[in-house]
């Protein structure tokens, strides 16, 4: 049985089965509307990777909101050939919860993904995850380093947050930030299918509940999208862990920087191009996206790489 019709251990933190998840039966991430992005435009990946030789407008800084561990059968495809000849076994793997921020001189300061709120730990129910949810999933193993709530109030008001996916660990920071900052994901990501959805489509509507719709990147085969026109900050389409999953290339003061969310989890995982595991909805269009993006790090060795949810 492909690993995204298993019961257990689908996202990160889940420990064991839930009679939450009806077996084999696709649901969708959210319920939550969504409309086309007016903002950015179709441009060609090559491009996209002429603008990484100039030095970008940027403000640029990567927060590490949270300290977690979760299994690594779920991060990392243990049955991989490399993974099997480098001995990979399960076992709880310390990970971090990350939150990107950048500035841009004409458009404003945006987050990408949004960390944890300190209130969605101290009241998950209150924020719509349940205490099932909250158990099967381990968030009381998260260890707070900075609330979302946190790192927004050292800056400038939001004008934006650009989501790589919706998986509860990438929009835990929802609570601590203001409902009317537009919301950007790749297309189809709130339609994303997967048997765990039935688990976890609750909790996520509640915390897009009061904001506005999604707005979906406008991808075409072959493409990104110059977020701002002026090749600032691009979103690559990089299906398979969702179907909506993005990463995002930014040109900032100190260099080019790709933010590759959960197409690849960890540090291993990366260098040795291995996709993740039973986290994942369809691992071999993940591996897929995974290397599409190590292709590009390789033809442009400037790029400084994170990862979703370990550091290189």
């Amino acid at each position: 049985m492909n690993t995204r019709y298993l019961t257990a251990a689908i996202l990160l933190g889940l420990m064991t089965a839930s009679p939450l998840v009806t077996a084999g039966i696709d649901a969708p991430q959210t319920s939550h509307a969504s409309q086309a992005a007016l903002l950015g435009k179709p441009v060609s990946l090559a491009l996209m990777e002429e603008s990484l030789a100039k030095t970008g407008p940027l403000n640029f800084s990567a927060h590490a909101s949270a300290n977690w561990q979760v299994p690594l059968r779920g991060l990392l495809n243990l049955e991989a050939p490399a993974a099997r000849a480098a001995g990979k076994k399960d076992a709880d793997e310390p990970i971090q919860v990350y939150l990107y921020e950048f500035t841009h001189p004409l458009h404003g300061r945006f987050f990408i993904d949004t960390g944890v709120a300190r209130g969605l730990l101290e009241s998950p129910a209150k924020h719509g995850v349940q205490a099932e949810l909250f158990q099967t999933f381990g968030l009381g193993k998260i260890q707070l380093l900075q609330s979302s709530g946190e790192i927004a109030s050292s800056g400038k008001p939001l004008s934006g947050i650009f989501l790589t996916h919706l998986h509860l660990d990438h929009i835990s920071g929802l609570p601590d930030l203001a409902a009317d900052i537009p919301l950007y994901v790749g297309r189809n990501e709130h339609v994303s299918l997967n048997p765990q959805n039935h688990m976890t489509q609750a909790a996520t509507d509640a915390l897009l509940s009061g904001r506005p719709p999604l707005n979906e990147w406008g991808f075409d085969k072959g493409e990104a999208i110059d977020v701002f026109g002026d090749a600032s900050v691009f979103a690559l389409p990089t299906p398979g862990h969702t179907e909506g999953s993005t990463a995002y290339v930014l040109n900032t003061l100190n260099g080019p920087v790709l933010i590759v969310g959960d197409t690849c989890h960890t540090t291993w995982g990366w260098q040795q191009g291995v996709e993740p595991g039973d986290f994942t909805r369809d691992q071999r269009q993940n591996r897929t996206s995974l290397l599409t993006l190590k292709a590009l790090s390789d033809r442009h060795r400037q790029l400084k790489v994170y990862l979703g949810h370990q550091q290189l």
